[in-house]
């Protein structure tokens, strides 16, 4: 299984070449409760026919969308076909975070996001929130911040085990990184 990490700050460069962007357009997405794909909205229309699109159809079910179960919410799957549902058959709970190298491109799943940056402490791995304009997607996946010691094979295993554990609350010293090494 493949995974796909957003990786974005100052140092993001030092990672590769990207499969996409910058820029990269970030799309959230609630699982369907009958199959388990995820729908990926575009428009939400409420019960009194007031409609909203794009990032405010996210913020409206974010914010009201569970006090309008027979809302309609008009989206994409993943796999891009396109799909009409009422709320109540969302899962808005389960979010998750899909990214396009178009607006309306195909997408790819985000397993995990990166803030390459370094820092003036100790910490080669340590969570963080993510930049205020994506803070509304901070429950959608892990977010953490690499420090550029940490690049290379080293930091490759590091995203490996983050992406293996489904932790949120890894925090990883280069102290206890060169322990490690040393042995």
């Amino acid at each position: 299984m493949n995974s796909h990490v957003l990786v974005y700050g100052p140092d993001a460069d030092a990672f590769g070449e990207p499969l996409f962007g910058p820029p990269a357009y970030l799309r959230p997405a609630y699982r369907l409760w009958a199959g388990g794909a995820h729908l990926l909205p575009s428009e939400a229309i409420d019960d009194i026919g007031q409609h909203f699109r794009d990032r405010a159809a996210y913020d409206w079910l974010e914010e009201r969308g569970d006090a309008f179960p027979r809302a309609d919410v008009l989206g994409r799957r993943a796999d891009g076909r396109p799909q009409s549902v009422f709320v109540k058959e969302l899962d808005l709970a389960d979010l998750t975070l899909y990214a396009a190298g178009q607006p309306s491109g195909s997408v790819v799943r985000l397993d995990l996001a990166l803030e390459a940056l370094a820092m003036p402490d100790s910490q080669a791995l340590a969570p963080v929130a993510p930049p205020a304009e994506l803070a509304l997607f901070e429950r959608a996946l892990p977010w953490y911040r690499l420090a550029p010691g940490a690049f290379g094979a080293l930091g490759a295993a590091l995203v490996q085990m983050v992406l293996a554990s489904g932790r949120r609350d890894l925090s990883i010293s280069f102290d206890s990184l060169d322990d490690l090494m040393e042995r």
